[in-house]
Order: C-alpha cells, then sequence, then structure tokens
C-alpha cells in the first residue's frame, strides 16, 4: 500500500506533468477572504481568480491544500467518528483550472490518474453526476467504458458545485471505490 507522501507525489507529479502549477497550500486562516474562519478548501485561496477579480501568470493549478472543517457550508461535524471519509482537519488534493479545460479534458485525467498512476481496478469505480449533466455522462462512457448502472445520477447538491449562495457554480462529478456489499 502506497503511503500519503506517495498519494501525494503522484497526484502533484501527474498534474505538473499535465502543465499544471503547483501550488503551495495557503494558510488555514485564511489570507484576504473576511468571509471563512478557516481554509475549508481546496479552492479556497483561489476564490478570486473564479470571481474574476484576479489574474495570475497560469491557468491550471495543482495544489495539496490543508483544511479545516469546523461548521459553515460543508459543516460535517456530525458525521466525524461516524464515517471514514469525514474529518475535521484533512489534506484535500486538487486540480484547477482557470478557464482553460472543462469536463472534456478534466474526466479523462481524473480517469488516467486513478487507473494507470494509482493502478486502481476500473471494474470497482463508478461515478456520480449531477442528474441532468449529460455532457459529463457522456464523457464517462465514451472516456471510461463505464454502463449507465456505473454512472449515478443524483438530483441534489451533492452533485452541484458552488462557492457559496451566490458566484461560480454548476455540476460536478464524483469517483467512487466500490468496496462490496459489506
Amino acid at each position: 500500500m502506497a503511503s500519503l507522501n506517495d498519494i501525494r507525489s503522484t497526484f502533484l507529479d501527474f498534474f505538473r506533468r499535465n502543465d499544471h502549477r503547483i501550488v503551495a497550500s495557503s494558510p488555514l486562516v485564511p489570507r484576504n477572504d473576511p468571509t471563512l474562519m478557516f481554509t475549508n478548501s481546496g479552492m479556497v485561496q483561489f476564490k478570486n481568480l473564479f470571481t474574476g477579480v484576479e489574474t495570475r501568470d497560469y491557468n491550471r493549478a495543482s495544489t495539496a491544500q490543508k483544511c479545516v472543517r469546523a461548521g459553515g457550508k460543508h459543516n460535517d461535524l456530525d458525521n466525524v467518528g461516524y464515517t471514514a471519509r469525514h474529518h475535521t482537519f484533512f489534506e484535500m488534493l486538487g486540480n484547477f483550472s482557470f478557464g482553460d479545460y472543462f469536463k472534456a479534458q478534466a474526466i479523462p485525467y481524473a480517469w488516467e490518474l486513478l487507473t494507470k498512476d494509482f493502478g486502481l481496478n476500473r471494474d470497482k469505480l463508478l461515478v456520480t453526476v449531477y442528474h441532468t449533466d449529460d455532457e459529463a455522462a457522456g464523457i464517462w462512457k465514451k472516456v471510461a467504458g463505464l454502463s449507465d448502472d456505473r454512472i449515478i445520477r443524483i438530483p441534489t447538491d451533492d452533485n452541484f458545485w458552488r462557492m457559496g449562495p451566490t458566484g461560480p457554480c454548476g455540476p460536478c462529478t464524483e469517483i467512487f471505490y466500490d468496496h462490496g456489499d459489506h
């Protein structure tokens, strides 16, 4: 089994090879963001890029962002200790495009990273998409060869990303490893 350092470096190396700037983790207490007490996701340091307030000399980035979730929009506190995937302090690996690419390139990146670089068994992977996102479902079929029963359409906010009540938002997709019935 790979160590956490191996997972982090494999992730960042993959995106470095695919022309992403590796950006250091921002502080847990965000700089220049009065709306948050703590950095709660990987995209926090890029909020001004997503809203057009700021530009940088790169349009692709990848990070290993340290995060704290202790309330607010992503309030997972009731799940901490009850599931294997809810934590108050964690590191979020992320790749970001600022107007450079979208689903047609992001989905193949994810599939290649998981099945080739990490060597996960493609038969154990399934995905979720927002229920009306036919484009993402079609890309998953084409790129990964997934059947309809392995592309789960979800009509809730679980597959709809947003920074807040206003601003950038849209459907998202997630990949899950099927551990079996138990």
